[in-house]
C-alpha cells in the first residue's frame, strides 16, 4: 500500500509529468525518489499506474506508448486466418506470395463480405514479417494427424534396462524384426520377426512379404504356435506394425493370458541387446544379406527357421552372463557364465512352467532327430541358395555357407540384390 504522503506527491506531480520532456521526466522522479526514499524503479511503476486520471482537475490523461503504432488488429488476424486454413495450414512462408489469391478466392465466394475493403486492402500488402507475427498465435497442426494410433507411442512407456528380466523367470520376450532387402529398401521384401525369451533364451523366428499390418500377423501368429511357455511382458522395439499388434491384443483381450508391453527407446538397440544378438547369430549367420522378394523364398525361408528352432532350442547350449567383476574404476575385467544350457533344459528345471508344458516339450525332445534335422535344414537352403543364383545369372555352387559365394556374385552385391559380406 501506498502511503498518505506518497499519494499526495504522486497527484502533485502526475499533471507535469505526463507533458513533460524526458529530461524534465527524470528530474521529477528523481525529486520523488528523493522525499519518499524509494528505489528508481518503484518510483516509476507508481506514476505508470495512476497516469489513468489526473485526480486534480479530473481530466483523462492519454499516455503515449513506445513503438510503432498498431495497424493490424483482430479483424486482420481473422482474414489471415481464413486465407490460412483455405491453404491447408501452411506456412507464412508459403502464404505470403500468394495471399492476394487467396482473399481474391475467398471474395468470389462471398467470405469476406462483412469485412471493410480498406481492411482487405491492409491485408494484401501485409509483410513478412508481420504475417509470421500474426500467425505464431494460430493452433499448431500436428504434422502425424492423419497417422492412425500415432498416440501408442505415449501409451506403451519406454524401458531402457529391459534385460534386467533375464533372471527372474520365463515370460519376458524380447521382439525384433529383420530386413531381407539385399541394401535395397524399395519395393516389398521379405521380413524375420525374431523372438528371444529372456530367461530361457528360447528363439522362435518366422518370415513374412513385406512390412504391412497383415504381413506382421502372419509372422506373430507363426513365432507364437513355436512357443510353448506364457508371456507375461513383450518388449519390442518402436515398429508400430508390431506395436499396434500387441497393444490392440492387450487392450482387448484377445490374449489367452494377460500380459505388459514395454518398448526399447529408438536408435538404442542395446535396450533390445538378447535379440539384437540372435539377429546376427540366428538369421543373418544362417540365411545370409541376399535380397528375398518373392513368396516361394519366403516359403523356403519359414521352412529353414522350423528346423532350425528345433535344433536351437533343443540341442544348442546357450551360455547366460551371471555376473560381473569390475575394477576400481569400473571397467569390466572379467565375465563370469552360468554352466551353458540348452532353452529346453531351462524350460524343464524351472519351477514356474506348469507340468504339462513341460511333458509337451519332453514328448516333443524325444521325437526329435537332430541329424535328419540338420539334413533338412541344409537341403531348403541349397534350394534357397539355387534360386538366388539364378536371379543373378549364376551357376550354383554346392552351398556350405556364405563364404563360398562367387567373386562375380559379390560384386552384383552393390546392384540392389545382394550385399558384399
Amino acid at each position: 500500500m501506498i502511503g498518505g504522503f506518497d499519494m499526495e506527491l504522486i497527484n502533485r506531480f502526475i499533471g507535469e509529468y505526463t507533458k513533460a520532456r524526458k529530461k524534465r521526466k527524470t528530474e521529477i522522479l528523481k525529486q520523488y525518489s528523493k522525499l519518499t526514499g524509494v528505489s528508481r524503479q518503484a518510483s516509476i511503476k507508481r506514476f505508470l499506474r495512476y497516469m489513468v486520471t489526473n485526480k486534480n482537475d479530473g481530466r483523462e490523461i492519454i499516455v503515449n506508448k513506445r513503438g510503432p503504432k498498431i495497424k493490424y488488429g483482430i479483424i486482420h488476424k481473422e482474414i489471415i486466418k481464413k486465407c490460412w486454413e483455405l491453404a491447408g495450414n501452411v506456412c507464412a512462408e508459403k502464404i505470403h506470395p500468394m495471399i492476394k489469391i487467396y482473399i481474391e478466392q475467398l471474395e468470389l465466394n462471398n467470405k469476406l463480405s462483412f469485412y471493410p475493403k480498406e481492411v482487405i486492402e491492409q491485408v494484401k500488402d501485409i509483410s513478412l514479417g508481420t504475417l509470421k507475427g500474426i500467425m505464431v498465435g494460430f493452433p499448431r497442426i500436428h504434422a502425424n494427424r492423419h497417422k492412425g494410433n500415432i498416440d501408442i507411442y505415449k501409451q506403451v512407456p519406454i524401458i531402457a534396462d529391459f534385460g534386467k528380466y533375464a533372471r527372474y523367470r520365463p515370460g519376458y520376450t524380447e521382439v525384433d524384426y529383420v530386413e531381407h532387402n539385399g541394401g535395397n529398401s524399395s519395393g516389398n521384401f521379405a521380413i524375420t520377426g525374431v523372438y528371444v525369451d529372456l530367461f530361457s533364451q528360447w528363439i522362435a523366428r518366422a518370415s513374412g512379404l513385406g512390412k504391412n499390418l497383415g504381413s506382421v500377423e502372419s509372422i506373430d501368429k507363426k513365432a507364437h504356435q513355436k512357443i510353448f511357455h506364457p508371456i507375461i511382458h513383450y518388449h519390442p522395439d518402436s515398429e508400430k506394425s508390431i506395436l499396434k499388434l500387441l497393444f490392440d491384443r492387450m487392450r482387448n483381450g484377445k490374449s489367452k493370458t494377460s500380459f505388459h508391453l514395454s518398448r526399447s527407446r529408438p536408435y538404442k538397440k542395446n535396450d533390445n541387446a538378447h535379440v539384437e544378438q540372435k539377429n546376427g547369430d540366428k538369421v543373418r549367420k544362417l540365411v545370409g544379406y541376399f535380397r528375398y522378394d518373392s513368396e516361394e523364398e519366403v516359403e523356403l525361408l519359414n521352412q529353414i527357421y522350423d528346423r532350425a528352432d528345433l535344433i536351437d532350442n533343443f540341442f544348442i547350449a546357450t551360455a547366460k552372463l551371471k555376473k560381473k567383476i569390475k575394477n576400481s574404476k569400473g571397467k569390466v575385467i572379467k565375465k563370469i557364465y552360468y554352466k551353458p544350457q540348452t532353452p529346453y533344459q531351462r524350460l524343464m528345471t524351472n519351477k514356474h512352467i506348469p507340468l504339462e508344458i513341460k511333458l509337451e516339450l519332453e514328448a516333443i525332445y524325444r521325437n526329435l532327430n537332430m541329424v535328419k534335422l540338420k539334413e533338412e535344414m541344409d537341403g531348403i537352403l541349397e534350394k534357397l541358395y539355387e534360386i538366388i543364383c539364378e536371379e543373378n545369372g549364376q551357376k550354383p555352387k554346392r552351398f556350405q555357407g556364405q563364404k563360398l559365394l562367387s567373386n562375380k556374385i559379390r560384386k552384383k552385391s552393390f546392384q540392389g540384390h545382394l550385399i558384399n559380406i
